[in-house]
Order: C-alpha cells, then sequence, then structure tokens
C-alpha cells in the first residue's frame, strides 16, 4: 500500500455497512450551550495527529476546517477569525492504525434441499478436520473534536468515532470527511436533560 493511500486511511471513519462504531459523546452538564453564537478554531492549525499514525496529506487539515465550519453554520453558529473573542473553539484529533482481525469457525457443513415440503437441512463434514480460521487486516481511522469554552479557559465537548476504512473511502475522501463531521457534531450542541418531576 502505497504511502499517499495510506495518509487517505485516517479520516475515512463513517457508518457504512463495514463496522462503523456510533459516535461517542461527552460534555460538561454544567456548561450553558444555549448561550454559545460565534467559534473559531483554535488555533492556525487546530489539527493534532496521534503517534505511529501514516504520513498525513497536507490537505487534510484545510478539508476538516471547511467542513467543520459548514457544520457548525448550518447549525446557527458564526465563524469569527479572533479566538479570544469567540464564544468557544474547536479543535481536532486524526489517526489510524493497523489492526487485525481473527475469527474460528467451526467444521465446514454443507446445505441440502429436503425433497417433499422443501425442508432444508445441513450435514456437517471434516468433524474431526481442522476448524477455518479466516485472519483480517484492516485500518482503523479515528476522529475526535473537541470544543473549548473561551471564556472559562476549559474543555466543555468531546465527540469521537472510528470507523474501519474502505476502498470507497479512498476514492473519495471529501464525503467520507463530511460524513464522519457531521455524525460526530450531530449531537452539538448538547440537549440539555429535561427536568424531572418532582
Amino acid at each position: 500500500m502505497t504511502t499517499g493511500i495510506r495518509a487517505l486511511l485516517i479520516f475515512a471513519l463513517l457508518a457504512t455497512g463495514c463496522a462503523a462504531n456510533k459516535p461517542i459523546v461527552d460534555y460538561d452538564q454544567s456548561t450553558d450551550f444555549a448561550a454559545y453564537r460565534d467559534f473559531a478554531f483554535l488555533s492556525e492549525h487546530p489539527m493534532i495527529v496521534t503517534p505511529d499514525t501514516p504520513p498525513v496529506s497536507p490537505l487534510l487539515e484545510g478539508r476538516m476546517m471547511r467542513v467543520i465550519d459548514g457544520v457548525l453554520a448550518s447549525k446557527g453558529f458564526t465563524r469569527v477569525s479572533d479566538p479570544e473573542s469567540a464564544d468557544f473553539t474547536v479543535g481536532f484529533t486524526v489517526g489510524a492504525r493497523d489492526k487485525i482481525r481473527v475469527q474460528d469457525y467451526p467444521p465446514s457443513y454443507r446445505v441440502y434441499y429436503g425433497g417433499r415440503g422443501g425442508l432444508w437441512g445441513a450435514s456437517y463434514y471434516g468433524a474431526f478436520g481442522a476448524r477455518e480460521v479466516d485472519v483480517q487486516q484492516y485500518t482503523e481511522g479515528t476522529l475526535a473534536i473537541d470544543i473549548y469554552d473561551v471564556a472559562e479557559h476549559k474543555p466543555v465537548w468531546h465527540g469521537v468515532a472510528t470507523k474501519r476504512v474502505t476502498d470507497e473511502m479512498r476514492r473519495n475522501p471529501d464525503e467520507s470527511i463530511n460524513e464522519a463531521v457531521s455524525a460526530i457534531l450531530e449531537a452539538f450542541p448538547p440537549v440539555p436533560p429535561a427536568p424531572t418531576g418532582s
């Protein structure tokens, strides 16, 4: 696998039929997210790359920033250039690692048609033979987005998603970024829990 292809893997995260995990979100319940109006990125270069991640495309950070900007704008937030004048700032972390999945199956079986009545059945063979083992190597990508309260100078919201990378993601990284960011930020701002009755 070439370095260029591996570099695209780190932001291909989203839910498809190939083992997507629902984003995990954590937030400070004491924060008044309803008061937020303006945001800025944490710095001119808000992306962190985790150790042992394959080389990253220099285009990735700008793509991520544009998508995050668009998703937050669609939620009614306005981007400002000065982080100190914003209500909250945004940073994000990307990473990827190779993983191996091993599945152990019982001996093979064959399926037969049972004749009258249209019943299907199965008879095992090779019961005393070796078990079947399926070994798959794949790359798992991770994206985390963090929100910081400017006035309080502290982190207040964290969302992270992991995804097994597919060939389609390699061919269309822009769509994968869009879907990943949208999936994570779907839960931002958090909806406060309904008050319980007395």
